[in-house]
């Protein structure tokens, strides 16, 4: 499980000028308008050897976006029997189906972290929700969870971390000028 993180000087330029970010337990999302560094602060805890993670030294970390679920990549990204059944599905199915797969066959850990990037993606809001309710069993297994969204479903009950000042708010201001008129 990851506390927090000092950013090296290239993610810091990424990620909205930050230099130290800090996570909680459990689920936390990264919140920000495209170009914010949500992705970049992702991969930067999944493997920048520049930056400086506080963390538990037993941490696993799961990083799954759209590129790390493509089954037609070179190196074997997802192992063992559940690997497998997630690479073929995948080579048939879409990124929602796939990443559906990626929460249901994957075994996390109590201390493990699961780094997810944007999830939300190719899905309606009946699996979004469903998305949502099966990160937080996860969480509730002792797998730390973060996500970086846009979505609103990803923004109650989380640690959110706001990469732009006041964007959930905002958001939430916009979706509910468009929903109700």
């Amino acid at each position: 499980m990851i506390k927090s993180i000092q950013l090296c000087l290239t993610h810091s330029g990424r990620v909205d000028g930050r230099k130290h970010v800090a996570f909680s337990p459990g689920l936390n999302t990264v919140v920000g308008p495209n170009g914010s560094g949500k992705s970049s602060l992702l991969k930067a805890i999944y493997d920048c050897p520049d930056c400086k993670k506080k963390n538990n030294d037993e941490t696993r970390y799961h990083y799954f976006d759209s590129e790390a679920m493509n089954p037609h990549r070179s190196e074997e990204h997802f192992k063992g029997i559940a690997g497998s059944v997630i690479r073929v599905r995948a080579m048939f199915s879409s990124h929602g189906e796939t990443m559906r797969d990626v929460l249901r066959f994957m075994n996390f850990k109590p201390g493990d972290c699961l780094l997810l990037d944007e999830p939300e993606a190719g899905h309606d809001l009946k699996w979004i929700i469903k998305i949502r309710k099966g990160l937080d069993k996860i969480a509730q297994t002792g797998c730390q969870v973060i996500v970086a969204s846009h979505h609103p479903v990803f923004f109650n009950d989380m640690n959110i971390i706001e990469l732009k000042r006041d964007y959930v708010n905002k958001t939430l201001e916009k979706f509910k000028r468009v929903v109700c008129g």
